[in-house]
């Protein structure tokens, strides 16, 4: 069992998975993004991030960014579930070494479970 940290503004997304990812056995906490997220993964650490890429107030490579910089959770695996198929926001993601990028809407919840599943395997820590 995980713990799992989803982030998204979407709160229907995030009720969603949340309910299917506790139906298989993780832990899941929820926040609309990535500001009370950062804050979150400060106090405690989870296991793995789903994370969206826009969200209001700190969006997700911002997100990303501030985390990266800090040495005990720099390499807290990442798993990317955005609504873009292609853009700039993508690359900054790819680029702050993330796990994986799924897109919303064609992957399925079996696919986001298996990607935070390999994404927890990769962990070195």
């Amino acid at each position: 069992m995980a713990n799992i940290l989803i982030v998204d503004d979407d709160a229907d997304a995030r009720e969603s998975l949340a309910i299917f990812l506790r139906s298989s056995g993780h832990e899941v906490s929820c926040v609309p993004n990535g500001r009370e997220a950062l804050a979150l993964v400060l106090s405690h650490l989870p296991d793995v991030i789903l994370l969206d890429l826009l969200m209001p107030e700190m969006d997700g490579p911002s997100f990303l960014e501030v985390t990266r910089s800090y040495l005990r959770i720099q390499s807290l695996p990442v798993v990317v579930l955005t609504g873009l198929a292609d853009s700039p926001m993508i690359e900054r993601a790819r680029s702050l070494k993330v796990n994986s990028i799924l897109v919303k809407g064609k992957a399925t919840p079996a696919e986001i479970l298996n990607a935070l599943e390999e994404a927890l395997i990769r962990y070195p820590g």
